[in-house]
């Protein structure tokens, strides 16, 4: 299982392969890694979510 941290850190390497939109037009694969770094930010609050009220049940 991936951690909030590992997730967020592969979707900022995603975020980073893309140019700024300065630089033109997104091609498909750009469009494609934005997607995927939005759906790993997703990933990782739910993560986190999950995590803090394990914890407060546990508490």
């Amino acid at each position: 299982m991936n951690t909030p941290a590992g997730l967020r850190a592969r979707a900022n390497e995603l975020e980073n392969r893309v140019p700024p939109l300065t630089a033109g037009p997104r091609t498909d694969d750009e469009r494609m890694w934005l997607e995927k770094a939005t759906a790993l930010h997703a990933e990782a609050d739910q993560l986190d979510a999950t995590n803090r009220t394990t914890e407060q049940q546990g508490a």
